[in-house]
């Protein structure tokens, strides 16, 4: 594990003594204890992180990275400038908000009738949707938003995202490349640890301005 790794995991027990609210500071606190628990597994089950990895490997790998990737994107452009954390949220909210009404209007339909007997009450009721509330940049636009401390934007790390997506979904098999194309194919092997020690370094650097402002 990477030295930023290392220095999220020592400030764990102070995060787990932060109030959890329900406003964008909760919404990070929280975020910062999955990625603890996800990153955590995947260095404690002793699976290779680094390109060398087998494909077996990777399917676990890029698959727990795309979960851990868009709500570090997310926190990002939240915390980008504190002065807009609260509009942010708000769209951050609002999407939750749309996916979940979008879920709950697609289990309605008769096909669905056993299941929700059976889980139903553990669903929450949604109203309709009245009018059209600003929601989150799609992840693509987002990142072209946010700039690193040299001023350059993050749009680069938008392909981390969609080679793990494709992964996530299993569309990487080497049965259908072949089929398709008529030879074996490669896929990337994209570097786990590396993108935990930068995700670590975003945190940290949340955390600290968090910390510092007295907003934690």
């Amino acid at each position: 594990m990477g030295a930023s790794f290392n220095t999220f995991k020592s400030e764990i027990t102070y995060i787990k003594t932060l109030t959890q609210k329900t406003d964008a500071t909760g919404f990070f606190i929280q975020e910062l204890l999955r990625f603890y628990s996800l990153t955590g597994t995947m260095f404690n089950i002793n699976i290779n992180l680094s390109t060398s990895c087998t494909v077996d490997e990777r399917y676990l790998t890029h698959v727990l990275s795309r979960s851990l990737l868009e709500p570090f994107f997310i926190n990002l452009y939240i915390f980008d400038d504190l002065s807009q954390m609260a509009i942010r949220y708000e769209e951050q909210k609002n999407t939750f908000s749309e996916q979940y009404r979008k879920l709950i209007n697609d289990l309605q339909d008769p096909a669905w009738s056993n299941f929700m007997q059976k889980y139903g009450n553990q669903l929450e009721t949604v109203n309709p949707q009245s009018s059209k509330p600003s929601t989150l940049p799609d992840v693509k636009s987002l990142l072209g938003k946010l700039k690193n401390p040299q001023n350059n934007s993050l749009a680069y790390l938008y392909p981390l995202y969609r080679i793990t997506s494709f992964d996530t979904h299993g569309r990487s098999l080497g049965t259908i490349f072949e089929s398709v194309f008529g030879k074996q194919c490669n896929f990337p092997v994209l570097d786990i640890e590396v993108a935990i020690d930068f995700m670590c370094d975003g945190y940290l650097s949340i955390l600290n301005e968090l910390r510092n402002n007295k907003m934690i």
